[in-house]
């Protein structure tokens, strides 16, 4: 995963806040980095590791943005997950200014998609992964210089995108293993494709005819 730096030394050091009411706390993911979360979401469906059993310290990282209300979330999107499930009696908030030129952003891009990766070496049940979207929202969105360097890492070639080899790696599972799971999702996806076709007029009409133009009407009637 490359050279680690000094996340204080780079970011500066945070405040912290004590939190005594987290239900009532103004936070929000960052847009810049909304596409990580997404990654994050996916991963938590398929997620078999009880994140309690980590230990982990009641606190959280949180970004004041002046172009934003309220403290926003960049990074360890996980903790933001579960505490977010899991509401705590208190919890320590650990305020970041967000950075305001475009190479530190860029660093902190860099930085939450290595924390990703880290997290995918956390136990995922195969039968509810998806690895076909996993695939693409982290080619999507996952710093592209990170995966280049988990390419050369693993000796797969020096590509800046995911393959379904490198994800089998990280996730331990073999490329034939979720090459089956992507064919069994697709599978099951045609069944109700199938099943649809059999019993709605408005689907046969949207498969069978190209010129057929859907209406609102025609959903509400449905």
């Amino acid at each position: 995963m490359g050279t680690a730096f000094d996340f204080d030394e780079e970011f500066g050091i945070p405040k912290k806040l004590l939190c005594k009411n987290f239900n009532k706390v103004q936070i929000s993911v960052h847009p810049y980095f909304s596409g990580i979360y997404l990654c994050y979401q996916e991963a938590f469906k398929s997620l078999k590791t009880d994140l309690s059993t980590l230990n982990p310290s009641i606190e959280l990282h949180v970004w004041k943005d002046p172009n934003i209300s309220g403290f926003t979330i960049t990074n360890n999107f996980q903790w933001f997950i579960y505490w977010s499930q899991h509401i705590p009696k208190s919890i320590n908030l650990l305020v970041h200014s967000f950075p305001q030129n475009e190479e530190k952003v860029e660093l902190l891009k860099k930085e939450a998609s290595s924390e990703f990766i880290k997290f995918l070496f956390f136990y995922h049940e195969l039968d509810r992964l998806n690895p076909k979207k996993m695939q693409s929202l982290i080619n999507a969105h996952i710093s592209s210089e990170v995966i280049l360097a988990l390419n050369k890492e693993n000796s797969f070639k020096p590509h800046r995108t995911m393959s379904l080899d490198l994800l089998a790696k990280l996730l331990s599972y073999t490329r034939n293993q979720l090459n089956y799971r992507n064919k069994v999702i697709n599978r099951k996806r045609q069944n109700v494709l199938d099943q649809l076709q059999q019993t709605s007029g408005i689907v046969q009409q949207l498969l069978n005819n190209v010129d057929f133009v859907l209406t609102p009407d025609q959903l509400w009637k449905t």
